[in-house]
């Protein structure tokens, strides 16, 4: 295992004297950070992509600004309580190869848990939604996210796009990738609920997220930027994109913004 804790030793010292710069009271709510793959040792940082040490990275500064990192589903239940403190919750889409490899000794190392979104009907191959990248997880390499502390949500059946689809195939990319990733876990003894959910490419509308609810799941999440809010639409919630742009400065700031100072830069009708 690739052992990432003298990383987070190193950066704790400088991130601190940076934030003590710019820091002011942490306002209400909680951020979600979305990624996607995570690139090996040394790798550059490449688009929606990360490297294993400024995910290391990362992790240290959100732990730095203040934040309690927790699972996905208390910071869910964190959003009925107006007075909880701030939480922050990890999460990667598409289950991509490297989340695996290079990621979760990365997570091990900090001791944090995190919640992937998985497309049911392609694991263990090449993602045909994103040309070029690394081939998605297997079921038994879910088994052994979920035994390592983790969660998983659904990102659909086949990560189209959801505010184009008939109704009867929204109602299936929604339900029925419920059932197949329970029954997928449950085959490798790894069972749990799903109940979280992340529309493929963020794209939603107020329709979709009538089709999320009516398929059980209790929170959904966009590619909206920003702080999650106690009041926020549960099948609405932002993130903040992470991925190469994720720069030391640019992340710390975006830990600190008010919540009410990010840009709504998607509609409602979002394809």
């Amino acid at each position: 295992m690739i052992v990432f804790q003298p990383l987070v030793d190193r950066l704790r010292g400088p991130l601190s004297a940076l934030v003590a710069k710019t820091r002011h009271r942490l306002g209400p709510g909680h951020v979600v950070l979305g990624y996607h793959d995570v690139l090996a040792p040394g790798e550059p940082s490449v688009g929606l992509s990360v490297g294993a040490h400024d995910l290391a990275r990362h992790i240290a500064q959100v732990r730095a600004a203040g934040y309690t990192i927790a699972s996905l589903d208390q910071l869910v239940d964190a959003l009925q309580n107006p007075d909880s403190p701030p939480l922050a919750a990890i999460t990667f889409d598409d289950a991509l190869g490297g989340l695996y490899s290079n990621g979760m000794p990365v997570l091990a190392q900090a001791g944090v848990p995190a919640t992937v979104f998985v497309v049911a009907d392609h694991l263990g191959v090449f993602p045909p939604w994103w040309e070029g990248m690394p081939a998605t997880m297997t079921a038994q390499q879910l088994g052994e996210w979920v035994a390592a502390g983790h969660t998983v949500g659904s990102h659909t059946r086949s990560h189209r796009s959801l505010p184009r689809l008939t109704d009867t195939d929204l109602a299936s990319e929604l339900s029925e990738s419920r059932v197949k990733l329970r029954d997928i876990l449950r085959s490798v003894g790894a069972e749990q609920p799903v109940d979280l959910l992340a529309y493929p490419s963020g794209h939603h509308n107020a329709w979709v997220r009538v089709g999320a609810e009516l398929a059980g799941y209790r929170a959904a999440f966009t590619f909206l930027n920003g702080r999650a809010e106690p009041g926020n639409d549960p099948l609405r919630l932002p993130r903040i994109t992470m991925g190469d742009h994720s720069t030391e400065r640019r992340f710390n700031y975006h830990l600190h913004r008010a919540a009410d100072s990010w840009p709504n830069h998607q509609l409602d009708d979002v394809r």
